[in-house]
C-alpha cells in the first residue's frame, strides 16, 4: 500500500515538474495588442506631445495610429517613446518594443510579433515544413478597422471560425545604450569569471528561467 503511494505522489510530481517547464504557446484572435485602437501619449524627439487614437500592429510590432478614419503606419524617426495608460513603447530601428522595467542605466524590453514561421506551417526557422502550422494569411489593416479602430469578433459564429495567430516574445537587455538579447551566452561573455560566478547563482535557481519575464526583470539589478 505504502509502495502505492510513493509511486502516485513520484507519478504527480513528475508530471506537476513537466507542466511547469512546459512553456504555454501565446495566441491572438486578432493581430494587434489591443482589441480597440485606443488613446496614446507620442512624446517626440525633441520633447513635445501628442495624443493620438493607436494600437501595436502584431506582424513585425509597428506603431499604427488613426488619421480621421483611416490607420496609418508611423514614422518612428522622429518618436522618443509611446504611452498607452501605464504602458510604455520606444521604438527600436522600425519596429516597437514595450519597456518591461527600468533603472537609470538599464532596461528590460519586450518585442511581440506573429510567429511567422508558425503561421507558414514552418517551426525550425529554417524552412522546414511542419504539418502542423495553419500557413495562415495575414490580416489586411484596411480591411480591419472600422471607423472609429474597432476590431469587432462579437458574432458568436465567426469567432469559431477565426483561425488565431502564435505569437513570439523576444527580450533584450539595454545596458549603456547597447542592445544585447536576453541569452544566457550573450550577457555572460560581458563579465568577468568572478561576475559570471554571481549572476550563475541566480540563474541556475531552479525557479529562475531566461525565457520567464519575471526572472529576466529580477536580473536587471545585477547587470
Amino acid at each position: 500500500m505504502k509502495r502505492n503511494i510513493l509511486f502516485c505522489f513520484l507519478l504527480f510530481f513528475s508530471y506537476t515538474c513537466i507542466a511547469q517547464q512546459a512553456p504555454e504557446e501565446e495566441r491572438t484572435l486578432i493581430p494587434y495588442e489591443y482589441p480597440q485602437f485606443r488613446d496614446a501619449t507620442v512624446t517626440m524627439m525633441f520633447g513635445s506631445q501628442k495624443q493620438v487614437k493607436a494600437n501595436i500592429y502584431l506582424d513585425g510590432s509597428k506603431f499604427y495610429f488613426m488619421n480621421g478614419k483611416k490607420a496609418i503606419e508611423a514614422d518612428l524617426s522622429n518618436i522618443r517613446q509611446v504611452q498607452f495608460g501605464d504602458t510604455t513603447y520606444i521604438p527600436q530601428d522600425t519596429i516597437m518594443a514595450r519597456i518591461v522595467v527600468q533603472d537609470s542605466t538599464k532596461m528590460l524590453i519586450c518585442i511581440k510579433t506573429i510567429d511567422k514561421y508558425k503561421m507558414t506551417g514552418r517551426n525550425d526557422g529554417f524552412g522546414g515544413l511542419d504539418q502542423r502550422g495553419e500557413g495562415l494569411p495575414f490580416f489586411q489593416l484596411d480591411n480591419m478597422m472600422g471607423s472609429i479602430g474597432m476590431i469587432e469578433l462579437n458574432d458568436g459564429d465567426a469567432q469559431k471560425q477565426a483561425k488565431t495567430f502564435p505569437l513570439k516574445r523576444t527580450y533584450y537587455f539595454i545596458i549603456n545604450g547597447e542592445k544585447v538579447p536576453a541569452k544566457e551566452s550573450r550577457i555572460m561573455r560581458r563579465y568577468s569569471k568572478a561576475e559570471r560566478k554571481v549572476l550563475k547563482g541566480i540563474t541556475e535557481n531552479r525557479h529562475w528561467s531566461w525565457s520567464d519575464e519575471r526572472s529576466l526583470a529580477q536580473l536587471l539589478n545585477f547587470l
